[in-house]
């Protein structure tokens, strides 16, 4: 079993890291490292038009990497840590190959924000694409098993719906995918 320490270590190398979010289990990187975004992309077999999402220590940390908006601040120091994915205007400096825009959240996870202290990382979902997400690291195939350089095994999740992925266009809250966090309870944020 690995450790948080160790597992930073591998993600700041460009390793894989398989760990524990507050829904599932997920596989990751370090989300600037674009040699290492693409390995996420080949183990997973995840086609690239469907980009990856990111997990964000800190509003800090996400206005390094990321332009918000007023309105988008606002989300960020009011519903974050939590349940909700925000959809923004990446910085230049942000791998072309993670995503066209900069989806990322702060997670309610303390673990997921340790791993993402030193830099964003990837938080998608540890299956093969298409395949069942995996809530224990003894229902992740073994073929992307393989592919991960450390695994933190923190025995079974309770199964929790996925976040809410919402970006705002035009002044207007675009919710792409429902999830916790509605979309009132965004505009009651935004009133």
């Amino acid at each position: 079993m690995t450790g948080v320490e160790e597992a930073r270590r591998v993600l700041a190398d460009g390793g894989l890291v398989v760990y524990p979010t507050e829904t599932a289990y997920g596989i990751g990187c370090d989300a600037l490292n674009q040699d290492a975004v693409e390995t996420v992309y080949e183990a997973k077999q995840r086609p690239r038009k469907k980009g990856l999402t990111v997990i964000c220590s800190s509003l800090k940390q996400v206005e390094n990497h990321a332009s918000l908006t007023g309105p988008e601040r606002r989300l960020v120091e009011r519903l974050m840590p939590g349940p909700l994915t925000l959809v923004v205007e990446p910085k230049e400096h942000v791998p072309g190959n993670l995503n066209e825009s900069f989806a990322f959240r702060v997670s309610s996870s303390e673990l997921c924000r340790d791993l993402a202290s030193d830099f964003p990382v990837v938080g998608t979902s540890a299956n093969i694409s298409g395949h069942e997400t995996s809530y224990s690291v003894g229902e992740i195939s073994g073929e992307l098993l393989d592919e991960a350089d450390a695994a933190l095994d923190r025995g079974g999740l309770e199964p929790s719906p996925t976040s809410t992925v919402a970006e705002i266009t035009d002044g207007d809250i675009q919710v792409h995918r429902s999830g916790p966090v509605s979309g009132s309870d965004m505009e009651e944020v935004l009133r």
